[in-house]
Formats: C-alpha cells, sequence, structure tokens
C-alpha cells in the first residue's frame, strides 16, 4: 500500500537527486510551491494527473514513478512514525542526530530493566 507519506518522500528524493528546489519544480509543473511542499510532506493527496505533470519536469515515467516501491513489502510508517517524522521535518542535521542518540539511550535503559 503508498500512502501520501511514502509518495511524498519518493518525490522528494527524486527532485532532489535532480538538483530541483520545491518552488522550481512546482513552477515547471504548474503547481504552487506550498501544494507542492505539502505533497512532499505527505499531508496532501495528489492527483494522477498532477503526479503525472511533476514526473514530465523529473523526466521519469509514472510506471517508473511507481516501480521503485514494493507491492508485497511496503515501507509503510504507523501514525506514531509518521508524527515522528513530522516533527523532524525541518530539523537540522545536528539537531537530528541528538534526537537519534536520546532514543537509543532510551532503548537501552529500556533493556537494563
Amino acid at each position: 500500500m503508498i500512502n501520501n507519506y511514502s509518495l511524498g518522500n519518493k518525490l522528494r528524493e527524486l527532485r532532489r537527486s535532480a538538483e530541483l528546489s520545491q518552488e522550481q519544480l512546482a513552477l515547471e509543473a504548474g503547481i504552487t510551491p506550498h501544494y507542492f511542499g505539502q505533497v512532499e510532506r505527505g499531508e496532501k493527496n495528489i492527483t494522477v494527473h498532477t503526479l503525472e505533470k511533476i514526473c514530465r519536469v523529473l523526466n521519469i515515467s509514472l510506471s517508473d514513478f511507481f516501480s521503485g516501491f514494493d507491492a508485497k513489502n511496503p515501507a509503510v510508517p504507523d501514525e506514531v512514525s509518521n508524527q515522528i517524522l513530522y516533527q523532524l521535518n525541518g530539523k537540522s542535521p545536528e539537531e537530528k542526530q541528538a534526537i537519534l542518540r536520546m532514543i537509543k539511550l532510551i532503548f537501552a535503559v529500556q533493556k537494563m530493566k
């Protein structure tokens, strides 16, 4: 199952690989940068028509876009994982590393009990 979050992550990866900003890609695809940002974060649904326009800008087909999703074993985070990832959005790499260290410490303490 493909959800908004996994679809948005895939779009972000492809956009960054193409070395485009959200604004550049959105404008070339004929959509607003605000809407595209929401799609990348998994906050908004996207139509196939709009996804096709984005894929055209990225020079990939819709079938190539969807071929990267594993139908048998999708990496679909649960709701709590989605909330955690949303909270990390916009944080610096240093902040993310600090949070990762805290999480590892919490699990280490739990193992000691």
